[in-house]
C-alpha cells in the first residue's frame, strides 16, 4: 500500500494528475474513480472497523493522535484533562461508571484537509464519519486512504468506507476496504 515515513505514517502515492466529473484533481490517485467515490450526495461516509474491543478502540485513538496532522477530544468528565486525557481513563468513565454511559465523549481527527469523527457509541464497533465534500481531489482521496491504513494498521482489523448507516450492515457494499493482514486495499 505504501512505504511508511519517519513518524510511522503510511505514505500513499499519489502523483497522476486527472480530470474528473468534477474538474482537474491535482496529484489524483492512477484510479480515478476515487476520487468519484466522494461525490457529495447529503450523506457521510462511515469507516468501520468490526468485531473491536476496548483495547482496540484505544490503540486506535492512541496511533491516530501520533500520526494525524492535528485531533482534537471532547467530554464531559472534570477530574480529566480537558484537551489530552487518557484514552483509557475516557473509556473507563464512558463505559464502566453507570452516569457515563449516558455521556458520550468526541474524537476528531485531521489529515491534510480532511476531518475525521468519532462519537464512540459501541466498544464492539469503530466508526468514524466524514464529509464527502472535504474529498476535493486526490490529495483528499489520499488522506482518507491514509486514515484507513492507520486504523486497520492500529487495530489490527479490516476497515471498511462504507455509506452512512448507523451499524454495520453486511449487505451494505464496502466502497474501499484495507486489509492489514494482506497490505492490501480493494474496492467494489
Amino acid at each position: 500500500m505504501g512505504e511508511t515515513d519517519a513518524r510511522g505514517r503510511a505514505e500513499l502515492p499519489h502523483e497522476d494528475v486527472c480530470d474528473g466529473e468534477h474538474g482537474t484533481r491535482a496529484r489524483c490517485l492512477p484510479e480515478s474513480w476515487m476520487c468519484d467515490v466522494f461525490h457529495p450526495d447529503g450523506s457521510l461516509r462511515d469507516i468501520r472497523v468490526l468485531d473491536t474491543t476496548r483495547g482496540e478502540w484505544i490503540a486506535v485513538l492512541d496511533r491516530l493522535r501520533a500520526v494525524a496532522d492535528e485531533t482534537e477530544v471532547e467530554h464531559p468528565y472534570p477530574q480529566l484533562d480537558p484537551a489530552h486525557p487518557a484514552f483509557t481513563d475516557l473509556f473507563r468513565l464512558w463505559a464502566d461508571d453507570p452516569e457515563g454511559e449516558a455521556t458520550a465523549f468526541s474524537f476528531r481527527a485531521r489529515f491534510g484537509a480532511v476531518w475525521f469523527f468519532a462519537l464512540p457509541c459501541f466498544e464492539e464497533e469503530i466508526e468514524f464519519s466524514l464529509w464527502p465534500e472535504d474529498v476535493l481531489d486526490g490529495a483528499g482521496v489520499a488522506a482518507v486512504l491514509r486514515f484507513l491504513v492507520e486504523i486497520a494498521t492500529a487495530s489490527q482489523r479490516r476497515a471498511l468506507l462504507t455509506g452512512e448507516i448507523v451499524r454495520y450492515d453486511p449487505g451494505m457494499p464496502t466502497l474501499i476496504s484495507h486489509d492489514p493482514v494482506t497490505g492490501l486495499t480493494s474496492h467494489i
